[in-house]
């Protein structure tokens, strides 16, 4: 069996106390690959820290240089 499957109560304990998953990964000592993976295996529903929440910014247009003689 997987490490996730046998550790699943104690890994479900410690994303309880996390607001996210990066917090979630740093808590086990996992990489962000396997934290993901355990939140998909384990349906834990905890957010990713890079989505943020709130509306998208609009682009700004950036004018090109101008070159000068």
């Amino acid at each position: 069996m997987s490490e996730i499957i046998e550790r699943a109560d104690e890994l479900r304990a410690i994303a309880k106390t996390c607001t996210n998953l990066n917090e979630f990964a740093k808590a086990v000592g996992w990489r962000m690959e396997i934290a993901r993976h355990a939140n998909t295996v384990l349906a834990l529903n905890l957010p990713d820290a890079r989505l943020r929440a709130g509306p998208a910014t609009e682009a700004k247009a950036v004018p090109k240089p101008v070159k000068r003689k």
